[in-house]
């Protein structure tokens, strides 16, 4: 069997470990739970959606943040919505979260004979103090965290504080650090870090980029996406010339962690001609 290029990136692994068979009923959404993060395509001229889920009743969940300062492209929301209802014919629900001044209902447009319709839940009106309280003593006790902690983890710099969100955020940051497992910290950080600089502009741009250079997870999430750009860009490369490759090569090259011989193979690779010359550059055969 021969693959082509559709490994997880390191993001959609992320979001993946974080979401799946999480429901948002917590948040008083009635939704099948997430079956898995879906990754968008590009529409010129059109922002990308913030997020889109696809739920286990195979209907999507597109999901936008907003507050006083950041206010939502409906727009662009309603083009994302129908080109996918009308290329790939599923049903899709857009939900809008807000963490400015209260705002909970609908937000209604028309386009042309089209009518719209986004849901509004309002994040600000949820007590993220004492959220944080809650969250803080499960982890440092241990505790595996439910599906409502994991939806509250993630969104908890945007409930009510009584701090700026600026501190609020640093504050989930440094909370997230706690978490005992490894690669549960990434997910989270990585999660958050994505949400955030797609959605709050400068100033949680900021604090996450004064974060990352200090933190150990911070630099272990830098490295990985380091990483995970050079496979990327070899794999690419690759498949240009070839169209596609033999299992094992791809599977050594998505394994491979050491960056001096990625970095080796990004040289040799624009050299390489024949699939028998990347063997023996993949696997050191003299």
């Amino acid at each position: 069997m021969r693959v082509t290029f559709q490994e997880e990136s390191f993001n959609e692994k992320s979001f993946n470990r974080t979401f799946q068979g999480i429901s948002f009923k917590e948040i008083n959404l009635e939704l099948e739970k997430v079956k898995e993060i879906v990754e968008v395509e590009r529409i010129e001229n059109y922002k990308l959606p913030l997020l889109m889920f696809l739920l286990e009743d195979d209907t999507l969940l597109h999901m936008e943040i907003m507050n006083d300062e950041i206010k939502p492209d409906l727009q662009s929301m309603f083009t994302y919505d129908m080109s996918i209802i009308l290329r790939c014919g599923l049903q899709v629900r857009t939900v809008i979260l807000n963490f400015g001044s209260g705002q909970d209902g609908k937000m209604v447009r028309n386009f042309g004979s089209m009518h719209y319709e986004v849901q509004v839940v309002d994040l600000s009106s949820v007590d993220g103090e004492k959220t944080y309280k809650e969250l803080s003593q499960k982890i440092s006790s241990g505790c595996l965290l439910n599906e409502r902690d994991k939806l509250n983890l993630v969104f908890l710099a945007f409930m009510q504080h009584s701090i700026s969100f600026s501190k609020a955020l640093r504050k989930v940051l440094l909370l997230i650090e706690t978490i005992k497992d490894e690669e549960e910290r990434m997910a989270y950080v990585a999660v958050i870090s994505e949400i955030i600089s797609r959605s709050t502009g400068k100033q949680g741009v900021k604090v996450l980029k004064e974060w990352l250079m200090d933190s150990e997870v911070g630099v272990r999430i830098k490295d990985e996406g380091k990483k995970e750009g050079m496979r990327d860009s070899l794999l690419v490369i690759l498949l240009h010339k070839f169209d596609s490759l033999p299992d094992y090569i791809n599977h050594a090259i998505m394994n491979q962690q050491d960056e001096s011989i990625l970095m080796d193979w990004l040289g040799k690779a624009t050299g390489i001609n024949t699939i028998d010359e990347l063997e023996k550059m993949i696997f050191n055969i003299e």
